[in-house]
C-alpha cells in the first residue's frame, strides 16, 4: 500500500513549527508524525445528503435506456467518469505547480479558460490534518484572495474543489442535490487549515463544476460557516454509527 508524505507550511508564530508532516495511504487515511491515523473528510461528510438517491436512480435508468437496455452501461460510464476526473485533477495540479498545459484534455482546457487563467494559484493537492476533529484530506487547490489583507507569514486564500458532473443531470438539477455535501467538504478543509496554523488562511471557498462533455464550467461560492455546521452534524452521525458497531 503506497504511502505519500507532504510538508505543509505553517505560521511559526502560531504553532512554533515551520512545517507539519502529513502522510496518506491508499485507504485514504491521514496522519502526522505523532502517528494517529484518521479518516478522510469525504468519508465523514457522507451523511450530508439532499435526496440525491432519486436523481442517481434516474441517471442510472437513463443510461440503460440510452444504451439500448445495456445493464452494464451505468457502471462503465461511472468508471470512465472517475478516470476522466482523476486525469483532470492531475492536469490541473501540473498546471498550478509547473505551468504545464494539457492541450489534449478538453476538460482541462474548459477549466483553464473559465477558472485557471483568472486566479493567482498558490498550491494544489495539499494534504490537511485536523488534530481536534480527527480527520484529514486532500484539498484540490488554493488561490490568493486579493480582497483580504494578509500578514508577512500568512496568505489570505480561497479554497477550491473540482467536481465533474453529467451535463444532462446538471441541466435538470444543477447543484441542488450536492451543494450541501460539497460545501461541507470544502468547509472542513478550510477549518483544518485554520486549526493547523497553515500559512494559507482560508477566507472564501469555491467549487468548480466541470461538465463531463467540457461544454461548460460553473463556479459556485460556498458559505464556509454554513458548510462547517453541516460537516459537524455529519461528523457527529459518523461517530455515533461507528460507536454503535
Amino acid at each position: 500500500m503506497a504511502i505519500e508524505t507532504q510538508e505543509h507550511l505553517l505560521q511559526a508564530r502560531l504553532t512554533g513549527d515551520d512545517t507539519l508532516t502529513i502522510s496518506r495511504n491508499g485507504n485514504h487515511q491521514y496522519w502526522t508524525h505523532q502517528g494517529t491515523k484518521v479518516p478522510s473528510v469525504t468519508t465523514m461528510a457522507t451523511h450530508v445528503d439532499e435526496g440525491s438517491f432519486g436523481a442517481a436512480m434516474g441517471w442510472t435508468l437513463n443510461q440503460i435506456k440510452d444504451n439500448g437496455g445495456d445493464l452494464g452501461a451505468p457502471n462503465r460510464i461511472s468508471k470512465q467518469a472517475m478516470e476522466d476526473g482523476n486525469q483532470l485533477h492531475a492536469a490541473i495540479d501540473a498546471y498550478i505547480k509547473n505551468g504545464t498545459i494539457a492541450e489534449g484534455n478538453p476538460l482541462f482546457i474548459a477549466w483553464l479558460h473559465e477558472v485557471g487563467e483568472k486566479h493567482d494559484w498558490l498550491d494544489s493537492e495539499q494534504f490537511i490534518y485536523h488534530e481536534k476533529g480527527l480527520f484529514g484530506g486532500t484539498l484540490d487547490a488554493l488561490s490568493r484572495d486579493k480582497e483580504y489583507p494578509h500578514r508577512d507569514d500568512s496568505i489570505s486564500s480561497m479554497v477550491w474543489d473540482w467536481k465533474t458532473v453529467d451535463p444532462k443531470s446538471w441541466a435538470k438539477h444543477g447543484s441542488t442535490f450536492r451543494h450541501a455535501k460539497d460545501s461541507a467538504q470544502l468547509a472542513a478543509y478550510a477549518s483544518a487549515l485554520q486549526h493547523m496554523g497553515s500559512i494559507y488562511v482560508p477566507t472564501r471557498g469555491c467549487i468548480a463544476y466541470i461538465m463531463r462533455d467540457a461544454s461548460a464550467v460553473v463556479v459556485e461560492e460556498v458559505g464556509l460557516a454554513w458548510g462547517w455546521r453541516l460537516f459537524q452534524a455529519s461528523h457527529t452521525i459518523y461517530n455515533l454509527r461507528k460507536d454503535g458497531r
